[in-house]
């Protein structure tokens, strides 16, 4: 039979965890038509086809599929295959879109405070939106319209939701409020959206109570979809609850456990994001919290978690501001009092987390007087200064208003032991992200660029973590189960042939922390519905050939 394409003489490894084998894959259009085992078959297949593409020596799987993305807040622009290039040469065809709650969509229709929602994401995205859309539906149209280089699914965020309603008022909105949200949240449910993000570390979403919470967790049950959560606290000790002297539980175990209960209380499918453990002294808590999710998943919980292969991840300055400063920050900012307050208080989180100011890396400094810092740690830039460390930080986040773009590190290890990240990694309901922000300006989050190969180079290959078969299910075949994408993640016949060639001896990660934005080697080939994107690890110039996914 004659196909569009053949992929001939590879090592097979399907996503679905079977062990690897020798064959070829059949493309017609877009789709999987055959997976060929026998040579002879494969041979006469060859004739007859369109393009042949020799696989020898090369391993041929699934598209990588990234759960935790923020590429949706570039797939509008014009220019997003040049700015998310990165994802599609490490192999990646999918991203999930809308987490930590922040989402382009949806937006209360009319709503007045479109300028607030576009401060609160601008450290998400590459330049302003022209916001052409309001519903999940008029936003996902938009994108097949101008067309998206890879494919995307949407959560719908609740931060987006609750400031498109709210604005910057962060009281309890009341039963009426909670009721407003829910059929915001329902109706971007019902239009194609595979779920709802909460971003709990960060405001609105630190200051909304537990029953608006549970609104948002019973609207995505009531649709079957996930919840995905970004926990209130990722340390031992967090700004996010007070600061009590014979507070015994960790702040990182309280907020899992509040998440576990809502998840049993519910019954929502819920997915906790980037499952990291920061500062030193936090590292401990890892086989607690995993302990804790495997209870409430034995009680009958529908509970997984996903994470980045790095020890370190990017979020904003303000991340480590506890909520009381957050919440009159532009007062608190000039009062000579509460920076007292706030000095004791990041003295003694230092102290007992075994994480500080100056593990923290600008990526972008939100400003023009603060992007001469872009790539520093904050113990250089306070040099620069010539200030203490506090004060530096508090200088740029004033500057920024909080735009600032940074990498935290010691998250779950560091160089000479990760033991706490390869726990996460390896237990079974762990998924593969790269919670990436890509934009144009300033340095870039290594995991924007290696973070699939990583996991095969160091923890399949280097460590032995995970057999190749199990990693690859990890980043394909399990990720669309969980988030409901029919026809991905493997390659069996009816599937959309989104397929990564890569050479096995080769792959690998280039990162470094003084590298941050090196491409990684290996990745041979990348099609995404069948179209050619990637050709040694280099990205084409082709039309789009992305698909939106609805839910």
């Amino acid at each position: 039979m004659a196909y569009d394409l053949l992929i001939k003489d590879g090592t097979i490894v399907d996503g679905t965890g079977a062990p690897a084998f020798p064959g070829a894959v059949a493309v017609q259009d877009g789709k999987i038509a055959a997976v060929i085992r026998s040579a002879e078959e494969a041979d006469a297949a060859a004739a007859g086809s369109s393009t042949v593409l020799d696989a020898a020596g090369l391993t041929v799987c699934p598209g990588f599929i990234d759960v935790h993305s923020h590429a949706d807040w570039i797939l509008p622009l014009p220019d997003h295959p040049v700015i998310l290039a990165p994802l599609l040469e490490q192999g990646i065809t999918t991203v999930i879109g809308g987490n930590c709650g922040y989402s382009p969509a949806p937006l209360q229709p009319a709503s007045s405070h479109l300028k607030q929602i576009e401060e609160m994401s601008e450290f998400l995205s590459d330049r302003p939106l022209e916001f052409k859309w309001d519903g999940m539906h008029s936003f996902l149209e938009q994108l097949e319209e101008d067309g998206v280089a890879l494919n995307v699914t949407m959560l719908a965020g609740h931060g987006t939701m609750r400031v498109s309603l709210f604005g910057n008022n962060y009281a309890y909105p009341g039963a009426d409020g909670i009721s407003a949200l829910a059929k915001l949240a329902a109706a971007a449910l019902e239009e194609g959206a595979c779920g709802i993000s909460l971003g709990l570390g960060y405001a609105p979403g630190i200051f909304s109570g537990m029953r608006e919470l549970e609104g948002m967790a019973r609207c995505a049950q009531r649709y079957g979809r996930l919840l995905t959560v970004h926990l209130k606290a990722l340390s031992r000790l967090s700004g996010a609850y007070p600061l009590k002297l014979f507070d015994r539980e960790p702040h990182n175990l309280k907020a899992l456990r509040e998440m576990l209960d809502l998840a049993e209380r519910t019954g929502v499918k819920m997915q906790i994001s980037h499952l990291i453990f920061v500062g030193k002294k936090t590292w401990p808590t890892v086989d607690r919290a995993l302990e804790m999710i495997d209870q409430a998943v034995a009680r009958g919980a529908d509970i997984a978690f996903d994470s980045f292969p790095y020890l370190c991840g990017n979020t904003t300055i303000f991340v480590v501001y506890p909520t009381w400063f957050l919440q009159d920050i532009e007062r608190n900012f000039r009062s000579t009092r509460a920076r007292f307050r706030l000095k004791l208080e990041v003295e003694l989180i230092t102290r007992l987390l075994g994480f500080g100011l100056e593990d923290i890396q600008v990526l972008w400094g939100g400003h023009p007087e603060a992007e001469q810092y872009n790539g520093m740690f904050f113990g250089d830039i306070a040099r620069a200064m010539g200030c203490p460390v506090l004060e530096a930080y508090l200088k740029i986040s004033e500057l920024s208003r909080g735009k600032t773009l940074c990498l935290l590190h010691k998250y779950s290890g560091n160089e000479s032991d990760e033991s706490a990240y390869r726990k996460v990694l390896a237990h079974p309901l762990n998924l593969v992200e790269t919670d990436t922000i890509l934009t144009r300006r300033g340095r870039q989050n290594p995991a924007g660029f290696g973070t699939f190969p990583r996991v095969i180079q160091r923890y399949h290959k280097e460590l032995g973590l995970l057999s190749l078969e199990e990693a690859i299910a990890k980043m394909t075949g399990r990720s669309a189960r969980r988030f409901g994408l029919k026809e991905r993640g493997s390659i069996t016949p009816g599937c959309w042939a989104d397929l990564t060639v890569f050479d096995y001896a080769a792959i690998k990660d280039n990162t470094s922390f003084q590298q941050l934005e090196a491409r990684p080697s290996g990745i041979r080939h990348v099609f995404v519905n069948g179209t050619e994107v990637v050709r040694d690890g280099r990205m084409l110039p082709v039309r789009p050939a992305g698909r939106v996914l609805r839910a």
